[in-house]
């Protein structure tokens, strides 16, 4: 079990709603005040000094058996750059050691709670290639590290489910070997088997009764309505509100009409999405294509209602070679693949990183309010502008009313 956390009182406060500080008690893991308060006895303080406080940090979608495999990829000779993350991904996984993947992903796990991520929902690759080795080390450092992070473990296929049969049988076996959601690929199956892919993952979900999580229309391809078959098999199988899908970078190739009758589909599913820009920037679409493929017609999703978080998908890897598993980080880029910029925006930007990425993958996301669990992050900078452009200063982790770690940055000169 977690160490129980000691009453903690953070004086001075700015939240994201209010324009005076204020002081924030927390006990038994939870907010247990807000407003002018008096230190309770036995309370340890953390003096604030108007810096601000929000809901901690929720990653919803991230690839940590891959995470920082970047510096041992092999070359490749593929122009396509799908392709080339395809085959060197094959290499790296058949190529995975216990100890190298327990040593990357723990230093991802350490990344993610001093840049404030209290909840992580990791995709871990279960296939013929790996089988279910990495499942097994990452199900050992979910329950090492479930002090400090909440971890989510998505059995992800990455190779094709319709053409090997075994791929379904190591995905149902993941379900009850470590996994706690079941995830899916419909784009790694030839064109005439995605909906067959889709088809067999909603059946599986349904027996099984887990949650689903696909990642769905992937390419830049207004031939793609892979996400609208999903949310139609999502209401016909009763799992309407326990499916949830990522990446749907076709939604901006589709025509209006077309986008519109996807939507619809999705409300109808209460699917909730997750938009990964950074990696879908570098990787998704041609020269000629909008630079809006990273974020999937947010505009119009935000705005007929759908819940839309925002994920990092990668770090460091042959899908992605930078990022640090700083949401903040996937928040201000997806701002900007987005133009989301006034206040109001940047605010919605944020959610999609805080509660409404808790949503997603099903976490609290109360916010900050007296009986909410305390996930928090406390910055030292009072401004959201200068938390999403990672200006010097400190973040501080608190996980269930309890500091867990942090970050501090600085600038010098001579």
């Amino acid at each position: 079990m977690p160490p129980e956390a000691e009453p903690l009182l953070i004086r001075g406060a700015r939240l994201l709603d209010s324009a005076d500080p204020v002081d924030v008690h927390l006990a038994d893991g939870r907010i247990a005040a807000i407003g002018d308060l008096t230190a309770p006895p036995s309370a340890k303080t953390i003096d604030a000094d108007g810096g601000l406080l929000t809901p901690a940090f929720v990653e919803p979608h991230f690839h940590i058996d891959k995470a920082l495999t970047h510096p041992h990829l092999p070359p490749t000779d593929h122009e396509r750059p799908l392709d080339a993350a395809l085959e060197r991904t094959r290499h790296i996984k058949a190529r995975y050691t216990p100890d190298g993947l327990r040593e990357r992903a723990a230093t991802a796990i350490r990344l993610a709670v001093g840049h404030g991520v209290g909840t992580l929902r990791a995709h871990v690759d279960v296939d013929p290639v790996g089988g279910l080795s990495a499942l097994g080390v990452l199900a050992e450092l979910r329950d090492r590290h479930r002090d400090m992070i909440d971890i989510q473990l998505v059995a992800f296929p990455q190779e094709s489910i319709v053409r090997d049969p075994g791929a379904l049988r190591l995905l149902r076996e993941a379900l009850t070997s470590g996994a706690d959601v079941l995830g899916g690929a419909p784009d790694v199956e030839e064109p005439r088997d995605r909906h067959r892919h889709i088809d067999l993952l909603v059946e599986l979900a349904a027996v099984t009764g887990v949650d689903l999580d696909v990642h769905c229309d992937y390419s830049y391809d207004p031939g793609q309505r892979d996400l609208e078959k999903l949310a139609r098999s999502t209401v016909e199988a009763g799992l309407t509100g326990r499916v949830r899908a990522g990446h749907c970078c076709a939604l901006d190739a589709y025509d209006d009409t077309a986008a519109a009758e996807v939507i619809d589909a999705v409300l109808a599913a209460r699917i909730d999405l997750c938009v990964c820009p950074m990696g879908n920037l570098l990787l998704v679409g041609d020269p000629s294509s909008p630079f809006g493929r990273g974020v999937a017609r947010l505009h119009e999703l935000l705005a007929r209602g759908v819940t839309v978080a925002a994920g990092g998908d990668n770090m460091n890897d042959m899908w992605f070679p930078f990022g640090r598993l700083d949401p903040a980080e996937v928040a201000m880029v997806t701002a900007i693949a987005a133009r989301m910029w006034s206040d109001r925006q940047l605010r919605r930007v944020f959610d999609m990183v805080t509660v409404n990425a808790a949503h997603y993958v099903g976490a609290p996301s109360d916010g900050i309010r007296p009986g909410a669990a305390a996930d928090l992050v406390l910055f030292s900078t009072a401004r959201l502008t200068d938390v999403l452009r990672n200006a010097p200063g400190r973040r501080t982790t608190i996980k269930r009313g309890r500091v867990v770690g942090g970050t501090h940055s600085s600038t010098w000169t001579i």
